[in-house]
């Protein structure tokens, strides 16, 4: 019953998260999954089943109304009074779960909207009212194969505290003392370990993983082992676990066993000590996610039940998403909730054997997430998983449970425990290291989302089903499935004889690829970190390109040297090789010095670089598509500045145009119109964002724009696009799509028909 309507709850969060409802609308896919699953109730003759599958499709209404995103707030960095509740602090700023935030508090935000605030000084549990300069967090919408994971985003603002913090309510006493225990053991770690024992001592006894020295995280994280250093259903198990076993021994030596089992009591006082290791742990989301379904397992036991892996699960994923929805697709919940269900049945006496089979179940089980949410784990994260994680389990973590108590309650007896917990680390982030210098396996691309459901099942039936044989079919059937899944993916992404253009989602800046009919590859402009602070050539473009099966960019265009339209390079060129390379020319020429043209001159050794004299008049042909270099021509001109020098971009179809204008500002469009441009132009990629000095009237008219895409990000200090550009574009009956409204677009042609389609949904078609 239980597992049923977690289901149907899950699934309305699915496709409430996948369709991103907007507020006030109506959850039609979630209402017609309620209806049909009560239509199917209604046809069943056993009453008990009647009502659970009636009640699972309350669930799957319940869940898809429930990630209905609320209204956006201004999207630009601004000063805000908010007031809300410290759930954590640490060296990265402190995250509040915000009540109310505006000039007078009086935004109302979503439930469980949280704020990431650095120069905050104050304790987990504090209610604070304070002023901070906050900013939306960078959030890239584009339209892959490989959609975002279905959730909203945990954290949605990041700023600075001012100076008029002022604390409402402190913490409770019971968790002020957690935090002042948690001070004493990180404060006694501190003092008796050193680098890098000491941040990986605190990462697993107290859930700090920024402590954590960034060269033994990169060892660890290469091996798939990065949950070793996060709070997991394992630490809960086997922390709790000890105590358990401590617990039964002690109670049956004590004559207990003739009135009571003593492995009930030892459950029973287990249960709550799983809470509180949470909190001493962190807590975390994922912290308390594995401690109250360790609870609830073990509460089970207490009272004579055995728990059921399945039911006490989805008992979990109820409880949170009613008092979180957002929280129950994240996927910190999803890996906790399916690691945990791996390790439930782990009995109390621990033994390497069952600590072995357990971890590797919990990688099985966990590997879908994972692959979909991490672009992939390496194959040989399962050897590391087997091998590694049970000495983890069996020894650094107790070794490291333990030297925290000593250190905590009698430092000067530490040094024993401090000598045997170094040794461990080490030999733990050696064997990673060692490990890791395995290649197999390190670049698993990104799934689609019918390769992730089959993955997914996959995962389901190998983990549910007993014996080498059906397990070996299992595998048979996903490797076979799999990999037709993957031929039918790459062969709808590459070379599918039709023009496709998508301008992208990198807040303010350009990006857009281009898919020319003979399957080669153009880019033209990378976006930058222009206000974000995110590199979107990372966020953005490496995972896209990825996503589509594409291994190599045939041409890169950077329309000029400006960081908004260079600033993704980096991460372009340390995953993909580039041929040519095609520049104004204007950087090497007057700032030889600068970012982009030492950036250029490394490229360069590499791929041959173009500049307008030798693009000009050499138009490229790619199985009928056309591309030409309007502007500058036949060289940049030293007296405009970088914007009216960009590389402008035509490119034809069959009987279809596409204008990219780069930041071409008026003295551009004047020059292109007084060497005979002409329209119509079937899409309009608007100059420089929608400035207020771009799109004049006259270029407009000459051109007759039939769609014109805007590139700016969300709430831009500039006010782009402007409004006079907006209402100049609509006056001449163009539609207009805005990567900062709409998310990324796609434009296709086949040469005769033209669609665009875009993240938001927003539809056009070409008359």
């Amino acid at each position: 019953m239980l597992a049923l309507i977690a289901c149907g709850l899950m699934a309305g969060l699915v496709l409430g998260g996948f369709l991103r409802l907007e507020a006030g609308g109506l959850a039609l896919a979630p209402l017609a999954l309620g209806t049909l699953l009560f239509l199917i109730a209604a046809r069943v003759k056993s009453r008990p089943r009647t009502w659970t599958l009636a009640l699972a499709s309350v669930a799957a209404f319940a869940g898809g109304v429930a990630l209905v995103r609320p209204p956006e707030a201004p999207g630009h960095a601004a000063a805000w009074s908010i007031h809300g509740t410290v759930e954590r602090c640490a060296a990265d700023g402190c995250v509040l779960d915000l009540d109310g935030m505006g000039p007078v508090s009086a935004l109302v935000v979503a439930v469980h909207t949280r704020a990431r605030v650095h120069g905050l000084v104050a304790s987990a549990g504090d209610a604070v009212t304070l002023e901070a300069e906050l900013r939306p967090r960078a959030a890239f919408r584009n339209p892959s194969p490989h959609p975002d994971w279905p959730s909203l985003e945990p954290i949605a603002w990041t700023g600075r505290a001012r100076e008029s913090t002022v604390v409402v309510a402190s913490a409770s006493a019971p968790r002020a003392a957690i935090e002042s225990i948690r001070e004493r053991v990180r404060a006694g770690l501190e003092r008796t370990l050193t680098s890098p024992t000491r941040g990986l001592a605190i990462a697993l006894v107290l859930g700090d993983e920024i402590d954590v020295d960034a060269e033994s995280a990169a060892r660890v994280r290469a091996v798939g082992l990065t949950h070793v250093l996060a709070v997991s259903g394992l630490h809960v198990t086997i922390v709790v676990g000890a105590v358990l076993f401590l617990l039964r021994r002690v109670l049956r030596r004590a004559g207990i066993a003739s009135h009571i089992d003593p492995a009930r009591v030892a459950h029973g006082i287990a249960a709550p000590l799983a809470l509180v290791y949470a909190e001493l742990a962190g807590g975390s989301p994922s912290a308390w996610r594995a401690a109250v379904t360790a609870a609830l397992a073990w509460s089970l036991r207490a009272a004579g039940r055995r728990p059921d892996a399945i039911a006490t699960s989805a008992l979990a994923v109820i409880v949170f998403a009613a008092i979180d929805p957002g929280s129950a697709l994240r996927p910190a919940f999803v890996l906790s909730i399916a690691a945990t269900a791996a390790v439930l049945d782990l009995p109390g006496e621990l033994t390497l054997e069952t600590l072995a089979s357990s971890s590797a179940r919990a990688s099985i089980a966990t590997a879908p997430v994972v692959l979909w949410c991490f672009e992939g784990v390496p194959l040989v994260g399962i050897v590391a998983n087997v091998l590694l994680l049970p000495i983890v389990a069996a020894l650094v973590l107790p070794l490291a449970t333990i030297h925290a108590l000593v250190a905590a309650i009698v430092p000067d007896l530490a040094g024993p425990t401090a000598f045997a917990l170094d040794l461990t680390c080490r030999g733990f982030v050696g064997a990673c290291d060692a490990l890791g210098a395995i290649e197999i396996g390190r670049a698993l691309p990104p799934l689609d989302a019918l390769e992730g459901v089959l993955a997914t099942l996959a995962a389901v039936g190998f983990v549910a089903t007993r014996g080498a044989r059906p397990k070996l079919v299992i595998a048979a059937i996903a490797i076979v499935a799999l990999a037709g899944a993957e031929v039918r993916l790459r062969a709808n992404e590459v070379g599918t004889g039709e023009l496709r253009v998508t301008f992208l989602d990198v807040g303010q800046g350009d990006a857009a690829i281009v898919d020319l009919p003979d399957g080669s590859l153009m880019l033209v402009d990378t976006g930058g970190a222009f206000e974000t602070g995110a590199d979107p050539g990372a966020r953005v473009l490496v995972p896209l390109l990825r996503a589509r099966r594409r291994a190599r960019i045939h041409r890169l265009v950077i329309t000029h040297p400006h960081p908004d339209h260079y600033g993704g390079v980096a991460a372009i060129a340390a995953r993909f090789p580039i041929d040519e390379i095609w520049d104004s020319g204007q950087a090497p020429d007057e700032d030889p010095d600068g970012s982009w043209s030492r950036a250029l001159a490394s490229l360069g050794a590499h791929a041959r670089v173009l500049a307008p004299r030798a693009l000009c008049e050499h138009p490229r042909e790619h199985a009928g598509a056309r591309i030409e270099v309007l502007w500058p021509c036949p060289a940049f001109d030293p007296g405009w500045d970088a914007n009216d020098n960009s590389l402008v971009l035509r490119i034809t179809f069959g009987s279809r145009t596409l204008l990219l204008l780069g930041d071409a500002e008026a003295h551009a469009e004047a020059a292109l119109l007084a060497r005979g441009l002409r329209g119509p132009v079937d899409v309009l990629k608007v100059g420089h964002h929608g400035s207020q000095t771009s799109s004049t009237e006259a270029l407009v008219d000459a051109l007759a724009p039939h769609l014109a895409i805007v590139s700016a990000g969300v709430g831009n200090r500039f006010g782009h696009p402007h409004e006079d550009v907006v209402a100049r574009l609509s006056r001449h009956h163009a539609t207009i799509l805005r990567t900062d409204q709409d998310g990324g677009i796609i434009v296709r042609t086949d040469g005769h028909a033209l669609s665009a389609h875009a993240w938001s949904g927003a539809t056009y078609d070409a008359p």
